[in-house]
């Protein structure tokens, strides 16, 4: 199905769909909207209205931010931002209130990429860095277990079984499990999209920088721990990682990902400077390990992709393939336009500049990225993508498909099928807005510490204040969640989303609130500002 097709599907569907739906939830949310208007637009002293959810928010938001704001935001969010371990160190990816029961939406299972971003939150905080060291110790024991062992070394025995999603290294896994297996549906494994090489790009490169840092040590580099260290380069080689379709963070339809790319690269160089970089007295035991316990490897082939030279040539082609798919406009542009891959602006590329920058990129290119990702910009927050259809307008509260072969809510959609499907249920211009402008805040706060250039660093900390202000505005107050069930104040959510209900379109976080990725960045947001645009440029502003 070529891309005018699909848009006339949309566009027929979606005129049914914006008739309304039947369903008592529907029938909750269109009783408290009649009742209250959950937000309110605010101007800010920068210029621009931003929503805000919440009326304390509201205020802050009509004030020019200062440290003492900064600080007293902190000491105000800092119990509603903090996130719980759980005993083996890992951070489930939503912590919603269940009073015990299964999380239906099963956003209590672990994502590798989720805990990766809750690790980034808990280095920046002093007091939480013995929790950061063992959440990111926790993940490297998962990537140890026998069964993913097993998936590094089948895959790379057999590089044609990349093409099944299960028989990848797994990204999504149950916290609680005794062997940290899979989510189970039925007494059997839930089928998901485990082709995501951006999770293990940034697992990898999240686990070099913890030894850069010297969070961890050559003490922690154990034999069963190294196991996988050994796999993973010759891993990205067999399954040729610049030209492998991967679901992505969204864990969607697979495609040649940028993002995914560009953090496989990424993790590559941490760990080539790692081992083979400048001499460190502080590294020596560390290299001295490494070395000892690779000769000690019966894999030449594993050792061979550990070539200093090997990770040069696989760090150049991953560089090479990154700067031509942003000539050509973004995240999958290598496709024909009327290809359903093909896809330009995708909030995963900012992935290329924070949590770890990719190096090898200009300034000039790294901005590029951020003028691509503006066009997702929407009153809320940012869309994922055009035209991304999870949870889209009335997506919590329309009637469910009667079809048991159609994917649930939070289901896996990454076929062809299944994505088409979904996508033909979009009310158009009804996409979910993110949480992501914590996360561009802290891409410009990046930004300005690397310019020379003052009028840019200027407009970087404008722009990280805005950002900083947006995500601010999604914090909850007193409201319900777009399924009508009520969400307590105070929360970061996943996504704002569209209702749309007698032709009213109205704006109420996702039911998946609070998010800990969400937490995380917000977290990361408000101490990267204060350090950088008020305790390191302040005083030019």
């Amino acid at each position: 199905m070529n891309r005018k097709a699909i848009i006339i599907l949309v566009i027929l569907i979606a005129s049914f769909a914006l008739a309304g739906v039947s369903s008592s939830d529907e029938a909750e949310v269109a009783k408290y909207l009649d009742a209250k208007k959950p937000y309110d637009y605010v101007l800010a002293p920068e210029g621009e209205f931003i929503i805000a959810f919440n009326d304390e928010v509201a205020g802050w938001v009509r004030q020019k931010l200062d440290k003492t704001l900064i600080e007293n935001i902190r000491i105000r969010l800092a119990p509603f931002l903090r996130i719980e371990l759980n005993a083996r160190g890992l951070a489930p990816a939503a912590s919603r209130a269940t009073e015990g029961k299964t999380d239906e939406t099963h956003y209590d299972a672990i994502w590798v990429r989720d805990n990766v971003w809750v690790y980034y939150s808990l280095l920046l905080d002093r007091a939480r860095n013995s929790d950061a060291k063992k959440l990111i110790l926790a993940l490297w024991d998962y990537y140890s277990t026998s069964a993913e062992i097993a998936r590094f070394e089948s895959i790379i025995m057999n590089p044609a079984l990349s093409s099944d999603q299960m028989a990848m290294p797994h990204i999504r896994f149950d916290g609680s499990s005794k062997d940290l297996g899979d989510i189970m549906i039925n007494g059997k494994p839930e089928v998901w999209n485990h082709k995501q090489i951006d999770a293990h790009g940034l697992f990898f490169t999240a686990l070099g920088e913890a030894f850069e840092r010297g969070l961890i040590d050559y003490n922690d580099l154990t034999p069963e721990r190294f196991k996988v260290v050994l796999l993973y380069p010759h891993f990205l080689a067999r399954i040729k990682f610049t030209e492998y379709e991967d679901a992505g963070a969204w864990e969607e339809l697979p495609r040649r990902n940028t993002s995914s790319i560009a953090l496989a690269t990424r993790s590559l160089e941490v760990w080539k400077k790692l081992i083979y970089g400048p001499k460190e007295e502080r590294l020596a035991r560390l290299r001295e390990k490494f070395d000892m316990l690779m000769e000690g490897s019966d894999n030449p082939n594993a050792k061979d992709a550990w070539m200093d030279n090997s990770l040069e040539a696989m760090i150049k082609t991953g560089l090479d393939k990154v700067k031509y798919q942003l000539k050509l406009g973004g995240e999958s542009p290598d496709y024909d336009p009327d290809d359903i891959h093909f896809r330009l602006a995708d909030m995963a590329m900012l992935v290329m500049i924070r949590p770890s920058t990719l190096d090898g990129m200009s300034e000039a290119e790294l901005r590029n990225v951020l003028l691509i990702l503006e066009t997702l910009k929407r009153p809320a927050g940012f869309i994922r993508y055009n035209n991304d259809s999870y949870q889209a307008g009335n997506y919590w509260i329309a009637k469910p498909s009667d079809d048991k072969d159609k994917p649930a809510l939070t289901g896996d959609t990454s076929s062809r099928e299944a994505f088409l499907w979904r996508l033909g249920k979009l009310i158009p211009d009804t996409e979910a807005e993110w949480f992501f402008d914590s996360l561009l805040a802290l891409c410009r706060l990046h930004l300005a510490e690397i310019t020379d250039d003052a009028k840019l660093r200027a407009e970087d900390l404008h722009e990280a204040t805005i950002h900083l202000k947006r995500s601010l505005g999604q914090i909850t107050g007193d409201c319900i969640a777009s399924d009508g069930i009520a969400v307590k104040p105070w929360q970061a959510p996943e996504s704002i989303n569209t209702v749309v209900i007698n032709g009213k379109r109205s704006y109420l976080p996702s039911p998946i609130t609070p998010l800990n990725w969400a937490k995380a960045g917000l977290s990361m947001a408000l101490t990267e500002y204060e350090r950088v645009a008020i305790d390191k440029f302040g005083k030019d502003r």
